[in-house]
């Protein structure tokens, strides 16, 4: 073999591997960003969750002469929007979801789904207003 032929394939050769460990690192980092950005969802579903299953306990606790008991609620998110739904006729009272990466999460409110009716649907980018109508018995979402 040559001088000049030896010199091309060694340009080639690590050419291939820089490349090749290039492929690798930039994968790892696509594969780390992309786990962290399913958890950081994940959680975020999760405290929205909790923090309108609160705010349903507390208005179903707070004023026991109340007949009629309304919060307003603004969930402030840059990244992605809330869609809630109550639905009594399933073992989970409320489902929030978020709408670019479609993750649900499922709760019972804290089974007060099997004391309460559980109505209504709302999103995220408006005012979401939570009722509870004590005469019937019924837990809202607008």
């Amino acid at each position: 073999m040559r001088k000049s032929q030896s010199l091309i394939i060694q340009f080639i050769l690590f050419f291939m591997i820089g490349f090749s460990l290039f492929l690798t690192i930039g994968n790892f980092f696509r594969t780390q960003s992309d786990s962290f950005r399913v958890n950081i969802v994940e959680t975020t579903i999760e405290l929205t969750d909790s923090y309108l299953s609160s705010i349903a306990i507390n208005s179903v606790d707070t004023c026991k002469q109340c007949d009629f008991v309304s919060t307003n609620v603004k969930l402030e998110n840059t990244t992605a929007g809330y869609f809630i739904q109550m639905d009594a006729s399933t073992s989970a009272g409320i489902a929030v979801s978020t709408a670019p990466s479609y993750e649900i999460f499922l709760s019972s409110l804290h089974n007060l789904n099997e004391s309460l009716t559980l109505t209504g649907e709302a999103y995220s980018a408006e005012a979401i207003t939570l009722t509870f109508n004590r005469t019937k018995n019924e837990l809202e979402v607008k």
